[in-house]
């Protein structure tokens, strides 16, 4: 073995992100929208999805990654049922500061 060093980015494992968006930020906003079609209000959907994924970028910022599904999690959306079983209680508030 050879004494070099190698430096790892810390987010070498996060998850790709849709432009600016994480992936559950973008299926939400798709579920409204998708809601918004189906009950024939496709417009209000869009401005509703939009907003969503607006106030989640800012909702974001300056919180630990994966801060926005623990929410939705907190709140009752079960986005990942294997998400239960490997990740801490939804309850847990000091994950949030």
């Amino acid at each position: 073995m050879s004494n070099e060093s190698y430096r790892i980015p810390q987010d070498v494992d996060a998850p790709i992100p849709i432009f600016a968006w994480e992936m559950t930020e973008v299926v939400v906003a798709i579920m409204v929208i998708g809601v918004g079609i189906i009950m024939r209000f496709f417009i209000p959907g869009l401005i509703a999805g939009i907003l969503l994924m607006m106030a989640a970028k800012k909702m974001r910022a300056g919180q630990k990654r994966g801060q926005v599904q623990h929410v939705l999690w907190r709140m009752g959306l079960r986005l990942d049922p294997l998400l239960g079983k490997f990740a801490p209680r939804p309850m847990r508030l000091e994950y949030i500061r």
